[in-house]
């Protein structure tokens, strides 16, 4: 069996990790000088994309939310999606949100599966997809416990995806974040 890479490049991935540092630098920043702003939470993203998420709640009911890591759609994928968050149960613990997002996917797709094809039996298997552009709508769930500075969220959504053809997938993801 072979291994398969998750970061075909690793001097693009270090230059993405570094922009990716330096928004947190500058959103903890902006945050530091805006009296309004709720918060800033990092975490676990298990899904699509499996990897690391990042929120930044810069209004009551506005938060850009940005994933990154390995996923079916590229390998790096990321994220950021503007979402809009509302209190469908009128509960202080969970809250909802809805919004519109961009996936921009830089290599190989790592799709999880069990393949039972004569010879080639495997549980992944690896598309050179190249670079992908996708727009997604995604519909979630956050849940932060009373008094609690880490907060779970459940989210999935429709991703249309223009690589070499215009495909319609489905993103899904559960994770958890903490509140800095």
């Amino acid at each position: 069996s072979s291994n398969i890479p998750l970061l075909p490049n690793m001097k693009k991935a270090k230059s993405i990790i570094f922009v990716l540092l330096s928004l947190v630098v500058t959103i903890t920043a902006a945050r530091a000088q805006d009296s309004t702003a709720k918060g800033f939470s990092v975490g676990i993203n298990l899904g699509d994309p499996l990897g690391v998420t990042m929120k930044y709640q810069f209004a009551s009911a506005n938060a850009l939310d940005v994933g990154f890591g390995p996923d079916y759609f590229g390998s790096p994928r990321l994220q950021i999606d503007y979402v809009w968050e509302f209190n469908l149960f009128h509960s202080s613990v969970t809250s909802e949100y809805i919004g519109p997002g961009l996936a921009v996917a830089f290599g190989k797709g790592v799709k999880l599966f069990f393949s039972r094809e004569p010879h080639t039996e495997s549980f992944a298997n690896q598309e050179d997809n190249g670079f992908g552009l996708g727009g997604r709508i995604i519909f979630g769930m956050n849940i932060a416990p009373r008094n609690s500075r880490i907060q779970y969220f459940m989210e999935a959504g429709p991703l249309v995806a223009i690589k070499r053809i215009v495909d319609l997938d489905l993103d899904g993801a559960i994770g958890v974040r903490y509140s800095l």
